[in-house]
């Protein structure tokens, strides 16, 4: 009886570990929209800290920063889906739409390049062209330290199932291995 209660008891300390574990393996936000608002935080802070910017400097700058960040996401979509066609019909494709789609992804180059000019302009005319300037490589570092951040995550350490090597499992009261009847 008292063996019975005594697994019993192994039993339930094992589900509740179990259990814990599992929950604590949980590292940051799952749902896509979740992350993408999370790293939108980050971005923010890490803009508004780096350039140093004022209140008022951030409130005008960010509506101009977003409305780039649409037209390049936008603009880059396209491109991404011209290119993806092009790689998977490549073979069945004639000469000439295969130039128009290279031409399609040169000219989507040309025009994320004058949207960045046109908008470099008017960010400068907020935070002036010293911290505009700084922001083309601030989009890299902070592309680079999220990364950084996303891949130094330390890896799961291995479930262990008994003692560790070398250790015995010992009883109740401390004193010699743990038998079971």
């Amino acid at each position: 009886m008292k063996t019975i209660n005594l697994f019993r008891a192994f039993s339930l300390f094992g589900v509740i570990m179990l259990a814990l574990n599992a929950f604590g393996q949980h590292h940051g936000p799952h749902d896509p929209e979740e992350r993408a608002e999370k790293i939108e935080q980050l971005k923010i802070a890490f803009f508004t800290k780096e350039l140093d910017m004022s209140t008022e400097e951030a409130e005008k700058f960010w509506p101009i920063y977003n409305e780039l960040d649409d037209k390049i996401r936008e603009e880059k979509k396209a491109q991404k889906k011209t290119a993806e066609e092009l790689r998977t019909g490549i073979s069945d494709m004639s000469d000439n739409d295969i130039k128009t789609k290279t031409n399609s992804i040169f000219d989507s180059e040309i025009k994320l390049a004058e949207t960045r000019k046109e908008y470099n302009d008017k960010i400068a005319g907020v935070i002036g062209y010293k911290k505009a300037a700084k922001l083309l490589s601030l989009e890299v570092r902070f592309k680079r330290e999220l990364l950084n951040k996303l891949t130094e995550r330390p890896p799961h350490p291995p479930q262990q199932h008994g003692p560790p090597p070398g250790e015995h499992r010992r009883g109740p009261n401390g004193q010699g291995p743990m038998m079971m009847r």
